[in-house]
């Protein structure tokens, strides 16, 4: 059974890159462009992980978080940051994470975070 992950992130080739690198190690993704759209994937389905911006057009990926945390709260959650928005977070956010990424995301990098958080899934 494939594994299911929503992508949110306004920037086009950032969500196919990361998409691209999740159906690579056999998940099912879903993308969106921003948090009320992230909110919509999420009144619809379940997800095992939502990986999202910090940044978005519509607030922040701790919004998204927030959205996860109430209808969803055993969803893993990781946020990509970039280096600034990485050394900015504070403590109690940050420990509401399930993982945080920085960018450039590597697929190395991806493959660890999500064998730390789904270990019983192996890599194939």
């Amino acid at each position: 059974m494939s594994r299911r992950a929503l992508v949110v992130d306004d920037d086009a080739v950032s969500r196919l890159v990361l998409g691209h690198m999740l159906r690579g190690l056999q998940w099912t993704v879903e993308q969106a462009v921003d948090a009320p759209d992230a909110a919509s994937h999420l009144d619809n389905a379940e997800f095992d992980l939502v990986i999202s911006d910090f940044l978005l057009p519509s607030g922040t990926g701790v919004d998204v978080l927030r959205t996860v945390e109430r209808r969803h709260p055993g969803t893993a959650f990781v946020l990509v940051t970039g280096f600034i928005e990485h050394s900015t977070l504070p403590p109690e956010t940050t420990a509401r994470l399930s993982g945080q990424l920085t960018k450039p995301v590597s697929s190395d990098t991806l493959r660890t975070v999500l064998d730390e958080l789904f270990p019983a899934a192996g890599t194939p």
